[in-house]
């Protein structure tokens, strides 16, 4: 199973997001840092979210200021012993609730002092994250002010101040920065590689042997647009190889045929049985050189316009002019019309496609084969020897080196008509050569 490639989009992503991970571990141990070098900070913002955890307590009573204990900040402050020490008190001097009695005299300064809007100390000046501050959560009916001490951190508020800080400061503008730049990545990628995506599926469908074989690089970025101009270059030095290829091909087996012409006509003056073994070579010569010629044909004439051609009539006459190569090589042909309908093509091109066919199976097939061509249904043409078998006896399989250049040549005429060329070959049951020339959507 082929491992599907990574896009560039993903790749891209992956990227992105690794680096901004590294990027928001390092702005975290800067985070940490400052704080622990500078932990007043740390130690006010402390302050600041226990009164704002208990400022829901304050209430107001037939017009006066009161105050209960919220639920969830019973266990700091509901006793002395805690670690935690609370007081909450109006501007006048009026004591709302304490849970400590000599300690907050201790931390906290006199109930006939005017409160200030916020204040903050360290207990023991040099010890960090041990704190005493207030601030004013209140304003009507009265002023009130919640002043807490921190003596002993045992739940943990320095460390849940500083993860509060680390999310509303850092990983959730880091995380909205993320998400657009992320989306705006991903967005300029994908357009960007859009005409890249296009050319990939032309290039595709692109046949190398068409003379204007080139890719479009309008609207591609210069990287890539530079990439597919190498690409075009290939196609074009391709092209160049497959010309003279053609005009190689097409010079040989027209300067050959003739010598060997002449040499088969001397060769049938001379009587010696050594000259017909001689024959029998130049016979299969000859036969290349004809395969070479209608190679040449097949690459100049795909320029041509197409006609109509009805496979029936064109099957038919086939078997007609093969008959007689067919019954010399001992085997046995046969023509059906199994609906056939007509398609566009070159009708020297798919006749040449059938006859190779035909001649490839006469050729290959045991003695005593039967050949059967036929056409349809549809644009379909098919040649089907059997492999020998007849009477129900099954001899030796078909021999399997039939794939030679006249195969060669009907795949590239089904190429040149966009059909599909199927060649079948079952142990002891002979082949099946199928042509489909039904059009492609």
């Amino acid at each position: 199973m082929t491992r599907r490639r990574p896009s560039l989009v993903g790749l891209v992503v992956q990227r992105i997001a690794f680096f901004a991970a590294l990027a928001m571990i390092a702005q975290l141990a800067g985070v940490f840092w400052e704080y622990w070098s500078d932990n007043q900070t740390l130690e006010r913002y402390a302050i600041e979210m226990e009164t704002e955890a208990l400022a829901p307590g304050v209430s107001v009573q037939n017009d006066r200021a009161a105050f209960r204990l919220p639920p969830d900040a019973r266990k700091r402050y509901g006793g002395g012993d805690s670690g935690y020490l609370v007081r909450v008190r109006t501007a006048a001097g009026a004591q709302l609730y304490s849970n400590c009695d000599r300690a907050c005299e201790k931390h906290f300064p006199p109930l006939d002092v005017t409160p200030l809007v916020f204040w903050m100390r360290q207990v023991k000046p040099g010890e960090t994250l041990q704190v005493v501050g207030g601030r004013v959560v209140a304003e009507r009916p009265e002023p009130v002010m919640i002043e807490i001490a921190i003596v002993d951190d045992r739940e943990g508020v320095m460390a849940r101040v500083f993860a509060q800080e680390v999310i509303d400061h850092m990983l959730l503008p880091m995380s909205l920065m993320l998400v657009f730049v992320l989306g705006a990545t991903i967005f300029s990628v994908a357009r960007s590689l859009r005409p890249v995506q296009d050319a990939a599926r032309r290039l595709a469908r692109l046949d190398p042997h068409a003379e204007a074989a080139q890719l479009p690089t309008t609207g591609m970025p210069g990287e890539i647009a530079e990439f597919t101009q190498a690409v075009n270059a290939a196609f074009d030095r391709a092209a160049e190889l497959m010309r003279s290829q053609r005009l190689l091909t097409s010079a040989i087996s027209h300067e050959v045929r003739t010598p060997l012409a002449v040499a088969r006509l001397e060769l049938e003056k001379i009587a010696d049985p050594r000259a017909r073994k001689v024959e029998e070579d130049l016979e299969a010569l000859n036969h290349l050189v004809e395969q070479l010629t209608g190679l040449a044909r097949v690459e100049s004439a795909q320029l041509a316009p197409m006609e109509e051609i009805d496979p029936a009539a064109l099957a038919a006459q086939a078997v007609v002019d093969l008959a007689d190569f067919v019954y010399r090589a001992g085997k046995s042909i046969a023509f059906a019309d199994e609906g056939a309908t007509p398609f566009k093509g070159h009708p020297a091109l798919v006749e040449n496609a059938l006859r190779n066919l035909i001649e490839n199976a006469a050729r290959h097939a045991p003695k005593g084969a039967e050949i059967r061509v036929e056409a349809g249904p549809g644009a379909v043409l098919r040649v089907i020897d059997d492999g020998g078998r007849i009477g129900g006896s099954r001899p030796a399989p078909a021999a399997s080196g039939r794939t030679g250049l006249g195969l060669k040549i009907v795949g590239r005429i089904a190429a040149v008509h966009r059909a599909a060329f199927q060649w079948e070959r079952i142990e002891g049951e002979g082949v099946t050569a199928t042509l489909d020339f039904t059009p492609k959507p």
